[in-house]
């Protein structure tokens, strides 16, 4: 093969590469966010609230959250 020819190859390969690579869908190669994970995030983000109410002593809201964190934590026991 000459260098010429070789070239081509290669553009040729790196075409086909890439039109390969435009039609794959990366989202489903990416794994998406299990229900663990959503809850988890769901009770940092709670617990932080939590914690920012009881700075400001606002019990009623503290209470609230204190329910949301229960529901949430129980939904995780059925993980173990």
């Amino acid at each position: 093969m000459t260098e010429n020819e070789i070239e081509k190859l290669a553009q040729r390969v790196a075409k086909l590469v890439l039109d390969g690579l435009s039609e794959l869908d990366f989202e489903e190669l990416v794994s998406p966010e299990t229900d663990e994970q959503q809850l988890l995030a769901e009770l940092a983000t709670l617990m932080t609230q939590l914690d920012y109410n009881l700075q400001l002593e606002a019990y009623t809201k503290c209470e609230e959250l204190k329910r949301k964190i229960i529901k949430i934590e129980n939904k995780l026991n059925n993980y173990k």
